[in-house]
């Protein structure tokens, strides 16, 4: 056995060796055409079966046979990626890190903006990530080349007066008043894209290139000076992405989620970087940018027609990165910095919200593959992902189809008599059933094809097996990781497939920030979100027994995940069971078995954290314009930062005195943020809470003063 294993690794770094000396041009015909071959066999193999059995190929034969075409092309595409990154991820030279020497790492830097927008977070955690990040860069000695901002679009005022509380903070704590900035939009346009947009135009000019991150993002301060020294180094690049680890995992779906990222996650971009080098792609965040080019080439084009396939862009970050390369500049995947770090949503309700955006979003991107002038790697950026969500409408499609034939074969009354295909001359003596069997192993192999060079990757490395706990607890979570996958994948099938008809009956989506954390689904809440699954599955699994016993087997594995989709929402969504298994060691990830110190000191952090005024029931809904008021620095700091030339009209005076006398329940949003925007008004109802007499005070205020008095 491990001579055995010596000699596969000879081969895979023979084979890297060899691989270096391949053209890109020859890179992408080997890869692709790997892909087309494994697609292609397939579906030959699965149309002669279809043949075989049936006679003729009509109808709905030939609809089934196109979508088993697109279906086990994505998964082939899939087991390509993962083929390739096996053997090509031990090749240093492959990657853009391989161009950094000792010497570029202490060079002068230009200055470089480390920018996170944020839109409505959870105001502690953003600033505990920041914070976190500003301290790994200061423990490098290049603190000095940084500046951070914090982009905010918050539209809440509570969010708004924490954020700004927050940010003084924090500049106090770190004495970085000059270095970390803060800055609210009082108008959201273009949502992301235009937050970052406003920051390029407003301040981008003092800074060479940004580092944009997400509220959820982390990163190492050792990791940012190597993407900085590489834009330094390469002044062709315009942007460089990193591959984010998933973490934080803490419910059920959570730890799966950050298991297979973890563990496949590598293997899958080292093979997207072998064939996509210079024509990279972009993910919104964790990634390097240069900023002249960015602003110059960048700006996002309004599409045809309105919402939701026309209008403004909702997925900006692809199509930023075909504008870079369109423009000239290249843009590369650093998928080997391991110092870089992203949170995932903890149950699938969450999931399915943030999937429903990334939908709409990733369709609009199909009038971008008739685009002139975009790259065609580019355009196989675009085309992956909007396949990637009609994949499960396209697998709803082909299950349904494949029971049409099936009753519309057992309608007739007439045996199945097989004839004689192309498969069978090929290989004398193959029979239906074991021609069946073949391509339900080979599909299997293609769709298995990640966990099985996972397997040998730990075998033949004793670095990654001991980082996930050793082979039992690899294999134990594979297993594990496949099983509540196999659930799952159902349930997100009739998900995608809902979305898809809702957008096309011009249904948009709403912009709500994502939900952070693990608050687990309540039954209610999974019964209201689940109860068509649940009948769908109940239905469906009825009409398959009534079919035909066999057939009802077969379909099993996705009735299962759809009839106790309510109990599997709940389940996957809660923490007993990742914390008993990870009590087990399983589902292990290198961050449970050596975790960063930067991780390490949110939690920490976090856990000992308190709000700085204690809220109560009453006071919780309109907590950030009462703070805001009422605490003196905190006002101090909120009017600091507005806009001295901010209206002063009457209109405002007689919104001050209403909510002076009566109290913040009596105005109307839009009324309380145009007060809130006021330094004159804010300071005026200041001065005047406090120097009013206590039993002269609206019932509103004497409640605020007296917590405020407990308080402190």
């Amino acid at each position: 056995m491990a001579g055995q294993l010596h000699s596969a690794g000879k081969i895979q770094a023979l084979l890297a060796r060899w691989i270096l000396g391949f053209s890109v041009a020859l890179r992408r015909l080997l890869f692709f055409g790997t892909a087309v071959i494994l697609s292609l066999g397939g579906t030959l193999f699965f149309a002669d079966l279809l043949n075989r059995l049936y006679g003729t190929l009509e109808g709905p034969a030939i609809v089934l046979i196109a979508l088993f075409l697109v279906l086990f092309s994505m998964v082939s595409l899939g087991a390509t990626h993962a083929l390739f990154g096996f053997f090509v991820a031990p090749i240093r030279g492959l990657n853009i890190t391989s161009r950094l020497q000792p010497e570029d790492l202490r060079a002068r830097f230009d200055r470089t903006a480390i920018v996170m927008p944020v839109y409505n977070e959870p105001v502690a955690e953003v600033f505990e990530r920041l914070r976190a990040v500003y301290l790994s860069v200061q423990r490098t000695g290049r603190i000095e080349d940084f500046e951070f901002f914090v982009l905010s679009d918050s539209t809440s005022t509570d969010h708004w007066v924490g954020e700004e509380y927050e940010w003084a903070k924090l500049c106090r704590e770190l004495d970085s008043f000059g270095r970390i900035f803060y800055r609210r939009r009082a108008i959201n346009i273009n949502k992301k894209s235009g937050n970052i947009a406003d920051f390029c135009r407003t301040w981008g000019g003092r800074y060479s290139y940004m580092i944009v991150m997400d509220a959820d993002s982390v990163m190492q301060g050792g990791d940012i000076i190597q993407l900085v020294a590489l834009m330094q180094k390469s002044p062709k690049i315009g942007l460089i992405q990193t591959a984010p680890r998933v973490v934080g995992g803490c419910s059920l779906i959570g730890k799966v989620q950050q298991f297979a990222n973890r563990l496949y996650g590598p293997m899958f971009t080292a093979g997207l970087n072998f064939w996509q080098r210079s024509e990279g792609n972009y993910w919104g965040h964790n990634a390097i940018i240069r900023v002249t080019p960015f602003t110059d080439y960048c700006d996002l084009p309004d599409l045809p027609g309105k919402e939701p396939f026309g209008g403004k862009i909702l997925s900006h970050d692809f199509v930023e990165a075909a504008l870079m390369r369109k423009a000239g500049w290249e843009v590369w995947l650093a998928w080997d910095l391991e110092g870089s770090f992203e949170e995932s949503p903890q149950s699938l309700l969450e999931l399915a919200q943030r999937d429903r955006r990334w939908l709409q979003g990733n369709l609009q991107h199909t009038w971008l593959l008739f685009a002139k002038g975009l790259h065609p790697a580019n355009k196989v950026h675009l085309a992956m992902g909007i396949l990637g969500y009609l994949a499960s409408p396209l697998w709803f499609s082909f299950l349904v189809v494949s029971m049409l034939l099936f009753n519309k074969q057992k309608q007739t009354g007439l045996s199945i008599i097989p004839v004689d295909g192309f498969f069978s001359h090929v290989l004398p003596g193959l029979s239906v059933s074991n021609q069946g069997i073949l391509l339900f192993a080979g599909t299997m192999g293609v769709l298995f094809a990640p966990k099985i060079f996972v397997f040998f990757q730990a075998i033949l490395s004793t670095r990654f097996r001991k980082s996930f706990g050793g082979l039992r607890a690899i294999l134990s979570g594979v297993v594990i990781e496949t099983f509540v996958s196999t659930l799952v994948a159902p349930i997100f099938m009739l998900f995608h497939s809902k979305f898809l008809v809702w957008t096309f009956l011009g249904k948009s989506v709403r912009w709500d920030a994502q939900v952070r954390g693990s608050a687990g689904t309540s039954w209610k809440s999974a019964a209201k979100a689940h109860a068509a699954h649940c009948l769908i599955g109940c239905v469906w699994g009825f009409l398959a027994l009534m079919l035909d016993r066999s057939l009802f087997f077969w379909m099993l594995p996705v009735l299962l995940g759809l009839i106790f989709s309510i109990p599997i929402s709940v389940t996957t969504s809660r923490t007993g069971l990742s914390e008993a298994l990870l009590r087990s060691r399983l589902l292990l990830t290198p961050d449970d078995t050596g975790r960063p110190w930067e991780l390490d000191e949110i939690s920490r952090r976090l856990e000992h954290s308190a709000p700085p005024i204690p809220s109560s029931a009453e006071l919780a809904p309109f907590e950030g314009i009462s703070r805001a008021i009422v605490d003196p620095y905190v006002n101090a700091v909120h009017v600091t930062l507005q806009d001295a030339q901010s209206s002063k009209s009457e209109s405002l005076a007689g919104i001050a005195d209403r909510l002076a006398t009566l109290g913040p329940e009596n105005l109307t949003p839009a009324e309380t943020q145009a007060l809130m925007a006021s330094p004159d008004h804010m300071l005026t109802l200041h001065r005047r809470i406090w120097t009013t007499p206590f039993a002269e005070l609206a019932p509103w205020w004497r409640h605020v003063v007296t917590g405020y008095r407990r308080a402190a």
